[in-house]
Formats: structure tokens, C-alpha cells, sequence
């Protein structure tokens, strides 16, 4: 274990090149970290603060890898990095308000070069990898420094973070906060190895342990870490051994799981106590140091006092910043509930609701393309528009996907713009959420449905809150596409239709496309999303058929539905691969002498609400198709909103035809499963009588 000062201040390795103003600074920075817990603490007990984590024991780990930074270098927090953000230059207040539970509108990440706390464990370092990757992309020499706890390296976000910075040699610098204790479990029933610091060798890279509570030792390691990853080497993993002297957090209570003789046995290696000691062999220490810290720590207050007194936010702040502009059925919601509640009239502005366009005229040269062509075509035409986009995923490059979506790309842009990434789609998902904060444009491929899974924490926790969760200070303009739903004979998890657990999740954009004309302009609109957005492809449409595409570069609006046939007897209402189903009992009902208008939506967050309810007010009668399983399903979303909004234009019950609430089976009795044109037809004909 590397260590420079032992617990009595004494030197006992090679100190760094650091001169008494350096040595005075981080001395400064660890106290006011303890000050800032102590008072945390303090006000968090008088009801002053939500939920706090006090650091105190960790001060030198955060100081000393914090000081090897560069301003220009990225800091990827947990959630006790309190020191950690006095070094990078984050006032008081904006800590503080934090802790109060106010929106993060001052926490300017790009301002700090830090990010806001990470509150699923683990989760942020795939972010920090896939930002430091980006950034060595696109020409910049930056670092990105990723903090955890000891608990952490039994998440998969660890592995998968750390076995991507391995094959990307990305610059990053991983700093485990070991205090031996993940709230009550020990260290030991963490993990089997002895040392988790040996766990970088089966990810190839260096693992360092240190003195985590020598803040000389931690600068020096994190120093060579840093000069070595911005020499081009690769990421290091450093374990600070390290204590927490006080609960995990304010729920917490530490008497139940350890005694408090180990924590008197760790207080005689106290950091603050040890660099004070050796500040004073060297006759640069004064009292009125601590003095000093006492009145710059007062200034807490002072804070604290102004963040009380202001204005609360206003109620709109609920649902500002979901998206880059409000989505018209959010404003409808809050307008709805401020009416409920007679609280006078929304204060959202209409120049920033959603605008649902129109579909444009299409003109100009055309190829006859399936709906496969259509989407590499229009993914190769983002990428010349935008030099930031990246396309990443599992074989998207030499092969070009299992069902060569992205054939060619990787010859014409080259491997450092078309990534094979590894298999983990946590990573994935992970790495695209950090290359976005660092400026690139991700297109993400998932291999098939089933398999995003995995990768559902990191859509739904990150991709989906972050402009929520920094104020909009943070855009993710992530695309993440995969082919959906069932027809090919599948084994298992390959023929599912996940959208509605994504359509349940504020913050995301939901797409399902079902022709090759609308495949390639409404994934050039996702591309140009500054939000999120999920672009289910229905495999079963990849080479179904042929049309007239334009080869032009065209956009088309997401939000808004087509009809893709008119009528006047009833609505049927669909997505996806179901449109192709529906359209044929259409066909078959024509010939009945029932006239029915099928609208396929395209996108299914934000849905179009105009177009199905003026529908219905003329047909009287709805149907809904869809083949995920029926239970919370995108019909009974439809449903319930025609139920609330138009239910006196309704001349007959509503139906339903939707795939069983079972999983998808398997390939030898999927037909058993898949919704008919002969089923669509016999609902029709019950909304008839």
C-alpha cells in the first residue's frame, strides 16, 4: 500500500512536488470538507436539509485525487464527494441547495467540469468512460476521474465500465472510496478478493492501492494515473483504503453493524490530523489556518440563510425540463390539474409546447428501397451531417449488424465512428450517455428487443431524467434503435415488443416506424432530437417489401400520426408491424362494404392525440391493435384517453385486439401468438353489431 505520511505526520515515502502553498490548499479543502459535513449534519437534524452522507474520514481521497485535476479534466461523483466539489470550485450554495431538494438550476456541470451526484450505485461510470472515449475522439486531451465506494465493485456497472476503459484504453481514472463498509455489509462479504485494487488486472489495466487517508499518497497516485492516461496508456484503478467515521447516511445508524472500537482504532489515522502534524514539521503551520477555515465555513450560513429566503419554485418546475420543449399532452396534464384545483391558469408559454407538424412533401430523386436500406441510408446521411455522431453497438461495424442494418458504414467512417463495442448492453447504453455529456451525438444499436434489458437502468435512470435532473444544462441526443417485436421465428428474447415499459418513462421519446419512407425520415428527426429517443424497428418490415424513398436528406415529425387509410365506419388505430395487419383486414372489411380509417401513430411518446380523436368523432367506433402483451399496453393508453375526452362521440364499446399477457413463444408456436388480419376483422365487426 502506497503511503508518503504515516499516521503521526512523519514521512515515510517520497513526497510529491509540491510546494507550501499547494500544501496549505489541500490542507484548507479537507477541512472545509468536514466542516461542510459536520454542518450538514447539524442542519440536516433541525429539518434545514433532506437525506445527508457526511465523508468525514474520506477528506484526503477526495482532495488528493481532486488536486491532481486539471480544470479542464471531468469528475464523475457518487454522492460523499463534498470536498471533492470545493476543490473543483462549487460554492456553498449550490451544495446546499442540493441538499435541500431544490432544482439543480445553479449546478452548472459544465462549469465545475462535474457531474451531479449519481444516486444508483455504480451507474456513473460507464458515463465516465464513454466521455473520456468520446473526448479522445474528437481530438481533446481531457480526463475524466470517476468516484465510488467499496460497494460499488459488486455492481455490473463496475465490470462493465471497467472492461470497456480496458478495450478503449479510454482516459479515465477509477477511485474506489474503500471504507470497508457498503452502509452495513463489510468489505469481505463484498467481494473474495483480497485487495480490490487486483481486480484491474483482468480488465488490463494498472490497480493501485494507497493510503487513502494520506492525502499525499493519494495525489501521487492519481497524478501518475493521470499523466499516464493523458500520455495515451490507458485507466488506472485506485483503491483508497480508506474510513468513514461517521453513518453511511442520516437514516443510518452505525452502532448496529460495527463498534466503536473500530472506530477509535481509525481515528489515530484521522487525515486531518496526520497533514497538520506534517505541515507543522516543516513549519508552515499556524493556528490561524483553522481559524481561517472557520470563517470561510461560516459563510455555510450565510448561504443557507439566502436559499431559505427565496421564492419557492414554481409549480411548473414539476415539468419543466422533461424534454427540450414540453410535449403538448404534458401541458395538458398540468393544465388539467391547475383547473382541478382552480389554481388559475398555466404559466407554461406556448411557444414552448410541442409543435406537431405536417408531413412534407416529399419531392425529388427516389430509390426503391426496402425499409433496411432505408434506415442505413438515412443513419449514413447523419453521419455526414454530423461529424459528432458516433454509431456503437454489438457487430455494427465489420459485419454490420445481425440483420446488416449498418453494412458499409464502417469502411466509409471509419472504426473510430463506427465502434464494435463490447457485449454488454449496460455498457453500451452506459458509455453513449457519458460520449453525449462530452458533445457527441450517439446512434446506439441494441441487437435484438429482449436484449435491452440489461441496459434498462442505464435508459430509464439517465438517459431519460438527466435534462430533468441538471435543468436542462445537460441535453442527451441519443438515439437508441433495436428491431422489435415478433414474425421471424425467434428463439427467445428475440421476437419482443418492450415499448411500453419505455413509454411509461418521462424524459423519452418512443418511435416505431412502418415503412421504409417513414423509417428514414423520422430517424434523421430522432438524430436531430436534442432529447433521447428509442427507435423501434419492426424486423418483420425490414425486407417486407419495396417503395420509392427519397435519397434527399428529409425529417419527419415525431409526434404526429398517419393515416394510412380513410374511412368512415370505424378508427382502427395501430403501430408498427401491426399497420401492415391492419391495413389487410381493411382491405378485407372494404369488400363487406365497411369503410374503416387506419391510423398508424409512428410515434408512441408523444403520441397523437388530435388525430385519433378527430377520428373518432367521425367514425363513432375505435379498435386498437397492438402486439405487445394487452395489460398497460399503448391501447389501453389510447383507450382510456378517447374514454376520458371523447366518450359521447363513442356509438359502441371500444375493442381491443392485443397480444396475450404471456411471453413471446417459442419460434415452433409463434403463429399461435401472432395477431391476424381475421382477428382485426372480428373486432371490427363487434364494434358493428
Amino acid at each position: 500500500m502506497l503511503q508518503i505520511l504515516d499516521p503521526a505526520g512523519k514521512l515515510v515515502g517520497e513526497p510529491p512536488d509540491l510546494d507550501g502553498k499547494d500544501l496549505l490548499e489541500m490542507y484548507r479543502f479537507m477541512a472545509l470538507g468536514r466542516r461542510f459535513d459536520r454542518r450538514a449534519m447539524r442542519l440536516q437534524r433541525q429539518g434545514r436539509l433532506g437525506t445527508f452522507p457526511p465523508g468525514e474520514g474520506q477528506e484526503a481521497a477526495q482532495v488528493g485525487s481532486a488536486y491532481a485535476l486539471e480544470p479542464d479534466d471531468w469528475v464523475y461523483p457518487s454522492y460523499r464527494e463534498h470536498a471533492t466539489q470545493l476543490v473543483r470550485g462549487m460554492p456553498w450554495s449550490v451544495m446546499l441547495s442540493y441538499y435541500r431538494g431544490l432544482p439543480n438550476r445553479d449546478w452548472d456541470v459544465h462549469r465545475y467540469r462535474m457531474n451531479i451526484h449519481t444516486i444508483p450505485i455504480a451507474t456513473q461510470l460507464p458515463h465516465a468512460v464513454g466521455h473520456a472515449h468520446a473526448a479522445r475522439l474528437a481530438g481533446e486531451n481531457l480526463i475524466t476521474m470517476v468516484y465510488f465506494g467499496d460497494g460499488a465493485t459488486s455492481e455490473s456497472d463496475f465490470h462493465s465500465a471497467m472492461n470497456f476503459a480496458g478495450v478503449w484504453k479510454a482516459p479515465t481514472v477509477f477511485l474506489c472510496s474503500n471504507n470497508g463498509w457498503a452502509i452495513s455489509m463489510p468489505t469481505r462479504r463484498q467481494t473474495a478478493a483480497t485487495d480490490l485494487a487486483d481486480k484491474a488486472i483482468g480488465y488490463g489495466m494498472p490497480g493501485v492501492k494507497v493510503d487513502g487517508m494520506d492525502v499525499l499518497a493519494v495525489y501521487s497516485a492519481t497524478k501518475e494515473a493521470v499523466d499516464r492516461a493523458r500520455r495515451g496508456e490507458g485507466p488506472t484503478l485506485i483503491e483508497a483504503i480508506t474510513y468513514r467515521f461517521g453513518p453511511h447516511a442520516t437514516a443510518d445508524d452505525p452502532s448496529l453493524y460495527r463498534s466503536e472500537s473500530e472506530v477509535e482504532a481509525w481515528r489515530v489515522r484521522d487525515p486531518l490530523d496526520r497533514m497538520r502534524r506534517y505541515l507543522d514539521s516543516l513549519d508552515l503551520w499556524s493556528d490561524d489556518i483553522d481559524e481561517q477555515v472557520t470563517d470561510e465555513a461560516s459563510e455555510m450560513d450565510l448561504a443557507l440563510a439566502e436559499i431559505e429566503g427565496r421564492e419557492p419554485p414554481p409549480r411548473e418546475e414539476a415539468v419543466r425540463h422533461v424534454y427540450a420543449k414540453v410535449p403538448e399532452a404534458l401541458s395538458h396534464q398540468y393544465e388539467t390539474a391547475l383547473r382541478r384545483e382552480d389554481s388559475g391558469p398555466s404559466r407554461l408559454e406556448p411557444d414552448e409546447r410541442w409543435r406537431i407538424g405536417h408531413d412534407p412533401v416529399l419531392e425529388g430523386a427516389t430509390a426503391h428501397w426496402n425499409m433496411a436500406e432505408a434506415i442505413n441510408a438515412a443513419m449514413a446521411e447523419v453521419m455526414d451531417r454530423h461529424p459528432e455522431a458516433i454509431i456503437m453497438g454489438e457487430d455494427v461495424g465489420r459485419t454490420g449488424g445481425v440483420f446488416r442494418i449498418t453494412a458499409g458504414l464502417l469502411d466509409r467512417f471509419g472504426a473510430g465512428r463506427v465502434i464494435d463495442s463490447p457485449l454488454c448492453e449496460t455498457g453500451i447504453a452506459g458509455t453513449a450517455v457519458g460520449m453525449a455529456i462530452g458533445g457527441a451525438r450517439p446512434l446506439v444499436e441494441i441487437q435484438f428487443d429482449g436484449f435491452v434489458y440489461p441496459a434498462f437502468d442505464q435508459i430509464v435512470s439517465h438517459m431519460a431524467r438527466f435534462r430533468f435532473r441538471t435543468r436542462s444544462n445537460v441535453s442527451l441526443p441519443i438515439v437508441v434503435r433495436w428491431p422489435n417485436g415478433g414474425g421471424i421465428a425467434p428463439h427467445e428474447f428475440h421476437g419482443d415488443s418492450p415499448e411500453a415499459y419505455f413509454v411509461h418513462t418521462p424524459g423519452l421519446t418512443v418511435v416505431v416506424p412502418s415503412t421504409a419512407v417513414d423509417a428514414k425520415g423520422l430517424l434523421a428527426a430522432a438524430a436531430e432530437s436534442p432529447d433521447p429517443v428509442l427507435f423501434l424497428e419492426p424486423k418483420v418490415l425490414y425486407r417486407a417489401g419495396r417503395e420509392d424513398v427519397p435519397t434527399g436528406y428529409y425529417t419527419l415529425p415525431i409526434g404526429r400520426a398517419r393515416i394510412r387509410r380513410a374511412g368512415d365506419d370505424v378508427t382502427v388505430v395501430t403501430y408498427g408491424g401491426m399497420v401492415r395487419v391492419a391495413m389487410s383486414a381493411a382491405g378485407q372489411l372494404e369488400r363487406e362494404g365497411v369503410s374503416c380509417e387506419v391510423i398508424d401513430l409512428r410515434t408512441l411518446k408523444p403520441w397523437d392525440r388530435d388525430t385519433v380523436l378527430d377520428s373518432v368523432a367521425r367514425t363513432g367506433r375505435l379498435v386498437l391493435v397492438q402486439e405487445p402483451p394487452r395489460t398497460a399496453g399503448m391501447a389501453a393508453e389510447v383507450a382510456a384517453t378517447v374514454a376520458e375526452e371523447a366518450l359521447y362521440d363513442l356509438e359502441a364499446p371500444i375493442a381491443r385486439v392485443a397480444g396475450f399477457d404471456a411471453p413471446w413463444p417459442q419460434f415452433g408456436v409463434e403463429a399461435h401468438a401472432i395477431i391476424t388480419p381475421r382477428r382485426v376483422v372480428s373486432a371490427v365487426r363487434e364494434t358493428l353489431g
